[in-house]
């Protein structure tokens, strides 16, 4: 089987090895589900404009059995210092904004008390922007949804990734603000997913060893023993959308 995981910076993140990563993790799940090797095409995506096209794309290109796409918390719910600074000051800002955005992609740093400290500082006197407005995500999602159910022979599973996040961390200060954005994102992807008879799941409470692990990082990306449990719940529902979709399974 061919999967095409449309997924986020958890899937390519350096300091995570690809063998204990969630999407490795998945596959291997699915793998003895069905009795087949699980060949995963891992895509880091961003809601742009461009990504309906893009997936149509790597559907040509790939040929992929099945597109799991995953609606990405950080995109409409994580506000960034460096976003609002490039906000405010327009250009001026963008060298400041990008440097942030950088040091935040760096484990060295972004994984440091000193940095945490520093983003929640920096957060309380200047506020944050998200990435995207709630309704660009919105509209973008059902665009690629759209795209992947019309084609036939393709099977899909959308996960909602913000139902396990707590008040604590990045979401500090923010959090009620992003509690109403994630259901109305949410929300609204599960009513379409459930009128195209398109299997979703959410994210549920995080087990205290993943809290834990969460906490050992910039508390937005997981370490090894989140990624674990992580593939364990998304492999168990690529079963079953396998299974929606008219797939077989080995009996047990």
């Amino acid at each position: 089987m061919k999967l095409l995981r449309l997924g986020n910076s958890d899937d390519i993140d350096p300091s995570v090895p690809d063998d204990q990563k969630n999407w490795y993790v998945a596959g291997k799940v699915l793998e003895e589900a069905i009795g087949e090797p699980v060949e995963t095409v891992v895509k880091a995506i961003w809601p742009g404009e461009e990504l309906p096209r893009k997936v149509s794309e790597w559907i040509d290109e790939y040929r992929p059995d099945m597109v799991f796409l995953k609606v990405t918390w950080v995109w409409y719910g994580y506000e960034s210092v460096p976003r609002r600074i490039e906000r405010i000051f327009g250009r001026a800002g963008k060298p400041v904004a990008r440097a942030g955005l950088r040091a935040a992609k760096r484990p060295r740093l972004a994984h440091t008390w000193w940095f945490r400290t520093g983003r929640r500082a920096a957060h309380r006197v200047i506020g944050g922007d998200t990435q995207w407005h709630s309704d660009a995500v919105l509209e973008t999602m059902e665009a690629t949804i759209r795209k992947v159910v019309a084609r036939e022979n393709v099977a899909l599973l959308v996960k909602g990734t913000g139902g396990g996040r707590r008040n604590e961390g990045p979401l500090r200060g923010q959090f009620e603000r992003f509690a109403k954005r994630r259901a109305y994102v949410e929300g609204n992807v599960e009513k379409l997913c459930h009128e195209l008879h398109v299997p979703y799941v959410g994210t549920g409470p995080r087990k205290p060893e993943e809290q834990r692990d969460l906490a050992k990082g910039d508390r937005i990306h997981p370490g090894a023993t989140g990624h674990y449990w992580m593939g364990r719940q998304e492999g168990l529902a690529l079963i079953d959308a396998w299974k929606a979709s008219g797939g077989t399974v080995r009996a047990d």
